[in-house]
Formats: C-alpha cells, structure tokens, sequence
C-alpha cells in the first residue's frame, strides 16, 4: 500500500507521539497536533485505514492505536531524521573514553557504559575477533638461552605475549632478524591469513637452505599455534533499564527478553551482522525473528577504521525509542572508539 500524503502525516504524528508517551494514541490528539487541520472524525477515518494496512494496531476497543512494527520500518525509512548530538553529550561519551587507559577490554567497557548511561537503553559490545584482527608486527625477548618471549600486536590493540622454548644458541641479535623478517612477510594480513601462510612457508622453508627464514617461521608458528581462537564476547551493560520501560510490563515477556540478554548468542549474531554490513542498522520487532524480541528495537553501528572493523557497538530498547536521538549517539560512539584505538594501536 502507498501512503497518500495525508496518511503519511497521520501516521508520523502517530508514531511520534506514541515514541514520547509510550501510550495509545487517539484522533483527537493526532487533529490537535497534526498541521492537516482535520477533525477527529476524518482523523479516525485515516487510522482505520492506516489499521487495515497494517500499520496501526488497537489494543483496546475504546483505547486509541500504536504503531506497528511496520509503521516502525516506514517511519525509520523515509521519514526519521536523526538529531544533532548535543555538545555536551559528544563531550562525556569523548571524554570518558580517553580517560579508560590503555588495555581494549577497559575501553570497550567504558564504551558500554557511557553509551547505557546516555541512553538509558541496553548497551552492548562486541569485542575485536582475534582471527579478523591485522597483525600488526611481531617481537622476541630472550629471557634465558633457549627461552623467548613473544610479543603479538593485533590491529585495536590486541596484544598477545607468550614463552616458548627454541635452540639454546639462539641470540638476541638472531630474534631481531627473525623478527624483522616476518614483519615484512605478514604486513597487514588477518591472523586466519597469517595461519595459512605460515603453512606455506614452512613448506617451501623445508626446500631450501635458508636457516633464518626457517627458523623465524618456526618460532613464529609456535607462537600462533599457542592463540587459539576463543568465542567472541559480547558486553553488555545496562540491562536494569529495561525494567523501567512501559512496554515491557508482562511477566513472561520480561523474563524471556532478560533469558536473551544473559544468552548473549543472538546478539552476537546481531551485532555480527552490522561489523559485515560496515554501516549502522536499525532492526525492529519482527526482523528479529525471535518472540522475546517482537516489542524490541536494536541500533548497531561498527567500529573500526575502513573496510575492516574490529567489532560492532548496539543499543537495545523497546519498539517505541527514540531512534532520532539514539542513533547519533551509537554513531559518534562507535567513531570516538575507532578513533582512539587507530591512534593508540
């Protein structure tokens, strides 16, 4: 169904109202607040319309209507323009993050902090895949004859330190040139591409007479081989405001939504999906393709510089948020986080 003119306005001040009130809206408001000029009852002619269509719902028979979630979609579509984000609120979200120290895990709990903080919404953090990571370069120690330590420097600031045992006439010039040499191998390869051709090397090492590329090779796949690949974590703060929300008052519906938080498995997938699409999403109700989630918004937005982000930052929330305030304050988090970690890492 296209909306003629005046449904698009009804439906707008419908879904607008109803984001502000979290309440069912009724004609007399709508003709109150719409620049139409139509009287309740023309007003109650488009909604039932609007009704049929499938974008209001009544849940009462007296009761007014509230938007579904595919008036939701449409209004998010091609009528929501977000808002500018206030001064003030670009300023905490920059300036508790400069302030959360060095070490990634710190920062991205800050991350989510701040961002439940400023929405008072479900904040949520996807951490840094280590098999996605770029390596970055790659140091040995000689701590004791035939003992090194490894230094692995992932892109965001991942690092890796581990001992492994090598020939005790290794020397501490020798970890320098092993070092030097598989810095320029590697350059700015993922580590599941660093794998492979670690294989490949090794390989082709075993033909020929070069000791130090054997013997870096070596050392540096015992370093790798001691990385396994853990389960991304996802971090997620401010799962209280959900209680605080008109819409989520039935018992069942609360535990369920709260069961998928503590699950942590769908948004991984959610928060997946974004950090491969490399541009912010807006998921709504049905989309979601989980009952728990049918009332449920979900803005996410991937951090990382370029065409390879680390990770993925997101809000969860009712249907009925406020998406034009919220989604510039996921965006300029996810930026300041890319920021901060492309001029530390």
């Amino acid at each position: 169904m296209t909306l003629l003119d005046r449904e698009r306005e009804v439906l707008t001040t419908i879904i607008e109202v109803y984001i502000a009130t979290a309440s069912p809206v009724g004609s007399r408001a709508v003709s109150k607040i719409s620049p139409l000029g139509l009287s309740p009852a023309s007003i109650r002619n488009i909604m039932a319309d609007l009704t049929e269509a499938g974008y209001l719902d009544q849940p009462h028979t007296s009761a007014g209507r509230v938007p579904t979630s595919k008036a939701f979609r449409f209004y998010l579509d091609t009528v929501m323009r977000p808002s500018p984000l206030a001064a003030r609120e670009r300023h905490r979200i920059a300036d508790d993050l400069a302030t959360a120290g060095l070490e990634v895990g710190d920062l991205l709990r800050r991350a989510s902090r701040v961002l439940a903080g400023l929405s008072l919404q479900v904040a949520m953090v996807i951490a840094p895949k280590q098999a996605d990571a770029r390596f970055k370069r790659i140091d040995f120690s000689l701590l004791n004859p035939g003992l090194v330590m490894v230094l692995l420097v992932l892109q965001g600031g991942l690092v890796r330190t581990r001992v492994i045992e090598t020939a005790p006439e290794v020397t501490a010039d020798n970890l320098v040139s092993y070092a030097n040499y598989l810095n320029d191998l590697f350059g700015d390869m993922t580590v599941s591409e660093v794998r492979a051709r670690l294989v490949r090397e090794l390989e082709e090492a075993k033909r020929t007479v070069n000791a130090l590329c054997r013997e870096a090779l070596t050392l540096a796949s015992s370093a790798f081989d001691g990385e396994r690949e853990a389960a991304s974590e996802v971090i997620v703060d401010g799962t209280p405001n959900i209680l605080g929300q008109p819409g989520f008052t039935d018992a069942e519906h609360l535990r369920e939504l709260m069961r998928v938080l503590e699950e942590r498995t769908i948004l991984l997938e959610l928060l997946d999906k974004t950090a491969n699409e490399l541009r912010t999403v807006i998921t709504i109700g049905g989309e979601l393709d989980r009952v728990a989630l049918v009332d449920v918004g979900v803005i996410t937005a991937p951090y990382g510089a370029g065409s390879h982000p680390l990770g993925a930052i997101g809000l969860i929330g009712p249907l009925r948020m406020n998406y034009a305030k919220l989604v510039p304050v996921v965006n300029f988090t996810a930026d300041t986080l890319s920021r901060l970690l492309d001029r530390r890492f």
